[in-house]
């Protein structure tokens, strides 16, 4: 079984907290994640360096949303974590006298495809906006 990667539903997290609370430091990002701060600056660098946050140093440093929350969509955090394709193809070598094994490659490649697209899409319909309220749904 292959790692699961959740620096996209963190990035998630830590934006819709910036959209609620305004500027926050990574000590407090990481006390709401519940994840070392460490991992949490890694994250902020990502953000901060696709242009969804605004950071500052020193003693009242810390981070902010860069656009207004309206304007970030799922899919650019999806991009900004460098998130990994949810599937992949196998590279196994085909097996030329086997229909299935000289195919299938390309054919799941194509399905991939669309898969992704459709993933692009649903996220991309989806604002850090639109998270806080689900958030806030919640209670």
């Amino acid at each position: 079984m292959s790692n699961t990667n959740t620096q996209f539903s963190i990035a998630v997290h830590i934006l819709t907290g910036f959209a609620k609370f305004g500027k926050l430091n990574s000590n407090e990002l990481a006390v709401s994640v519940n994840a070392n701060p460490i991992f949490i600056k890694r994250i902020l660098a990502k953000l901060s360096s696709s242009g969804l946050v605004s950071t500052s140093s020193g003693r009242n440093g810390g981070s902010t949303l860069a656009r207004k929350a309206e304007d970030i969509s799922l899919y650019d955090v999806y991009m900004a974590v460098e998130a990994p394709s949810t599937f992949a193809v196998h590279g196994y070598p085909k097996n030329h006298s086997c229909e299935i094994s000289t195919n299938i490659q390309g054919a799941m490649n194509e399905v991939l495809e669309e898969v992704q697209s459709d993933l692009k899409a649903k996220l991309s319909s989806i604002s850090i906006h639109d998270m806080g309220k689900k958030v806030a749904k919640k209670k």
